[in-house]
């Protein structure tokens, strides 16, 4: 009968890396990445969406209708331009996560997507279905931003 030697474990790759008080912290792995894109391409498209909403609202109030009464407190071509100035900076941040993600983009995505659910909470009477649709989306970039953040912005 002739033995079977068992293999020696193989180290595995660390996945932390030493910090200066000796305390280890994770390693961001490709995943962040991925995340990180898919909120910049959601920025991308949420933001193409506020372009069109605005310019619908400035140029054609009449296509816009209200519902009932609810929290809209300007007139519609107040709020198409809040959209449309709105609707370009998540654009360009979506974009700028798309390219080269750098860690400003990041904080100032989640910042201007929150504001962006706020917006959307106000147009509510506008298009209710349409905004519930756009906060969800909002949140969705939010997690996208936050889920694989370790605490520093340097990406």
């Amino acid at each position: 009968m002739t033995e079977q030697q068992t293999p020696s474990p193989v180290s595995a790759p660390s996945s932390a890396s030493p910090l200066t008080n000796g305390v280890t912290a994770p390693r961001r792995s490709g995943a962040w990445e991925g995340w990180v894109r898919f909120g910049g391409v959601m920025m991308t498209i949420i933001g193409g969406f506020a372009v069109i909403e605005g310019l619908l609202a400035i140029f054609s109030p009449t296509y816009v209708t209200l519902t009932g009464a609810g929290v809209l407190l300007f007139d519609l071509t107040a709020w198409g331009w809040v959209h449309l100035i709105l609707g370009i900076l998540v654009l360009a941040t979506g974009l700028a996560l798309v390219g080269s993600a750098p860690g400003w983009a990041r904080g100032l995505g989640i910042f201007l997507v929150a504001i962006n659910t706020i917006v959307q909470f106000a147009f509510l009477p506008a298009y209710p279905l349409w905004s519930i649709l756009l906060i969800v989306l909002d949140i969705v970039v939010i997690y996208a931003l936050m889920v694989t953040w370790v605490g520093d912005t340097d990406f």
